[in-house]
């Protein structure tokens, strides 16, 4: 929850700024303003796919929780190589 509100606030932050292409214009590619909104934008990106990731992790744990509950494991004996 922490990391959406997170990438919601870039969000409404970024877009109260000036466009990438608009400080390239002004101020050209080198420009303290362009690698600020660059480093932003690479922030918010880094974010977006963190919050994937775990959205992705959640889902696949979910399923193989069910598959697991639908289909236990046949053998449920202990291994008698581990044991040795």
């Amino acid at each position: 929850q922490q990391l959406r509100e997170k990438i919601a606030s870039q969000k409404t932050h970024m877009a109260n700024l000036p466009t990438l292409q608009s400080i390239v214009d002004e101020t050209g590619f080198t420009s303290p303003g362009t690698k600020a909104r660059a480093q932003l934008i690479k922030e918010l990106s880094d974010n977006e796919e963190q919050l994937e990731l775990l959205l992705e992790c959640k889902r696949v744990a979910a399923v193989v929780r069910l598959q697991d509950e639908l289909h236990p494991p046949q053998n449920s004996e202990d291994c008698r190589l581990s044991n040795t």
